[in-house]
């Protein structure tokens, strides 16, 4: 659900209005409707505030984007940015994914590994005696994940003595 809710879960999120108003039972009321049909508010980024008066003097975060939380796990770490204004008084919202699975952590090669004689007849040997069959793709990849554990061995074994 995406829009103008026209109601904030917080009483910070609204600045500028009378000092007299009390928002609590807005926001209780917010809170609640939340609570029971277990919508998710979306985190916001880049602004605190959604709307605004001409002259800034009154503002709110009146906009918001909130998701069932089955949503969530498909599309975990997504986070709302609210734009900057230029003609109206309202900011419009973009929902984007920040979290990426970049995959398994890049392969990082010590210098001491390097100067070390045994170390590269270890790669050339390990990397011959792997049998893996498949695409030329799936056989580095399983040979450098191999490798990999096998360098974390060696380097355990032979240089940390």
């Amino acid at each position: 659900m995406v829009g103008v809710l026209n109601s904030i879960r917080f009483v910070g999120e609204r600045r500028g209005q009378c000092s007299n108003v009390d928002y609590s039972r807005e926001v209780q009321s917010f809170n609640k409707f939340s609570g029971e049909t277990g919508l998710v508010d979306i985190p916001l980024v880049s602004r605190k505030f959604t709307w605004y008066k001409p002259n800034d003097t009154v503002k709110s975060r009146i906009y918001r984007i909130v998701v069932p939380p089955d949503w969530l796990v498909k599309w975990s770490g997504c986070k709302q940015y609210a734009l900057s204004r230029s003609v109206s008084d309202h900011c419009a919202l973009i929902l984007k994914v920040t979290s990426i699975d970049w995959g398994t952590k890049p392969f990082r090669s010590f210098d001491i590994w390097q100067k070390d004689g045994r170390f590269r007849d270890f790669i050339k040997c390990q990397w011959n005696n792997y049998e893996i069959l498949g695409s030329g793709l799936f056989v580095m990849k399983e040979k450098l994940e191999r490798l990999k554990s096998d360098i974390k061995k060696w380097n355990r074994d032979v240089l940390e003595m």
